[in-house]
């Protein structure tokens, strides 16, 4: 990992997120540079899967953030995931419309997805042929798309966020 950027409201939190998919021998840098952020003053993060969700609790982080790839899809889903610390869910770009009205319903602090480009595929390998999608390179994986991000409709009330983390790069 080489950098991090962030666009954030002055008077607004910082939350880093942390990456979907970090190889095993990068695995102790990424533990030593979220050491680092957390001696800077960073205690509120994001965690995507179910390994850097145990290392930040091992670190002693409380303020946790499920991603959606951690599969907050339902209330089975969200009470696992708390029980191992996560405060909050992003609820994964699979529910449909009545299920996301119950997640909001739920009594679970849940974020809901307006826009995104979900990953129809992630890989360590470039695609073999041409696809006809966007194909790129981020953080050493090969991630394919829809050529537009998938919006989707939340539920009245609750809080949403915008994903731009998946967006293809110019041109690709």
């Amino acid at each position: 990992m080489s950098e991090l950027a962030a666009a954030n409201a002055a008077d607004a939190p910082m939350r880093l997120a942390l990456p979907v998919y970090t190889s095993e021998p990068d695995f102790n840098r990424l533990r030593v540079a979220v050491k680092r952020w957390l001696r800077e003053g960073y205690d509120r993060w994001e965690a995507s899967d179910l390994a850097t969700l145990r290392m930040l609790k091992a670190l002693g982080v409380s303020d946790i953030t499920a991603d959606w790839t951690l599969y907050a899809f339902n209330s089975s889903a969200l009470a696992a995931l708390a029980e191992l610390g996560v405060s909050r869910f992003v609820a994964s770009p699979e529910n449909g419309r009545e299920n996301l009205q119950y997640l909001a319903e739920s009594g679970y602090d849940v974020e809901f997805l307006v826009q995104q480009s979900t990953p129809l595929f992630v890989s360590l390998h470039e695609p073999a042929g041409e696809t006809g999608l966007p194909v790129f390179r981020r953080g050493g994986l090969w991630v394919t798309t829809k050529p537009v991000p998938r919006t989707f409709e939340a539920p009245s009330g609750t809080s949403t966020r915008i994903d731009l983390s998946w967006d293809p790069p110019c041109g690709a």
